[in-house]
């Protein structure tokens, strides 16, 4: 609170008196209650003019009070509370709406950690899938060369097959065989890569769907806070009106 120092009186100024500083709490911006107060003129332990603020923190959400203006290391705190406390209905419906709120960020964020663990394991699952088709792929290079040389290895045997005699019909009949199972083999391959696209294509999907389902989650926190803020101030004003009213009332009965 505020005590007048012996100089008050030659300076117009009020100090601060030297007791434990109470931590300055988070605060909203009101053009219509900022910067120094140079109605009251109310200095901090440092000796320098307090600054206006509206709390946004708990209960006290929208009282205006004035505080020290330095930086938050050197701060020494509230100097003085100008709006009395809120009474105690408004201090219970604060306090629900601020619960609400920080449910809702905290639902928020076990969602972040769920999302970053599924796009963490998707992740692993896509790279594991990669090595799978680039190793795929390398085996069916390798039986597309084997396909190319197979001529050059018939023309060598047919060559050694005309030394000893063999019979060509023999010959013929398992290189159609081994082209046959290479055949089926590739399709097989071919098979497995289309669906290794499909998955691929799968997974970007549901990481699409992800990502639009948080900033939708995001927007309706922020349209939350909004609605939040806008109460707020509809609470304040209102509180403001029953105080002038009170005034008015109090002014009459002393005039009576």
């Amino acid at each position: 609170m505020v005590s007048w120092s012996d100089d008050s009186e030659e300076s117009g100024y009020e100090y601060s008196s030297g007791g434990s500083p109470i931590k300055i709490p988070a605060t909203i911006e009101d053009p219509n209650y900022s910067g120094v107060d140079d109605e009251v003129m109310v200095m901090c332990e440092h000796g320098q003019p307090a600054k206006r603020h509206v709390c946004f923190e708990g209960i006290s959400t929208g009282r205006r009070f004035i505080a020290c203006g330095l930086d938050e290391a050197s701060s020494c705190g509230v100097v003085q509370w100008v709006d009395e406390e809120w009474p105690e209905h408004l201090q219970n419906a604060l306090h629900k709406l601020w619960l609400l709120y920080e449910d809702c960020q905290r639902a928020n964020r076990m969602a972040c950690l769920e999302h970053s663990s599924l796009v963490h394991n998707l992740t692993s699952q896509k790279n594991k899938l990669q090595e799978t088709y680039e190793k795929l792929v390398e085996d069916v290079n390798n039986l597309l060369d084997t396909q190319d040389n197979i001529p050059k290895e018939n023309e060598v045997q047919q060559g050694e097959h005309e030394e000893i005699t063999p019979p060509l019909d023999n010959n013929i009949s398992a290189l159609k065989e081994q082209l046959g199972a290479m055949d089926a083999e590739n399709k097989e391959l071919k098979q497995r890569v289309d669906q290794l696209k499909s998955i691929q294509v799968a997974q970007g999907n549901v990481i699409r769907n992800l990502k639009f389902a948080h900033l939708k989650e995001k927007e309706k926190l922020s349209t939350e806070r909004r609605n939040l803020e806008f109460h707020i101030a509809g609470l304040v004003k209102a509180s403001d009106k029953n105080k002038r009213k009170l005034k008015d009332i109090k002014d009459i009965c002393d005039e009576e």
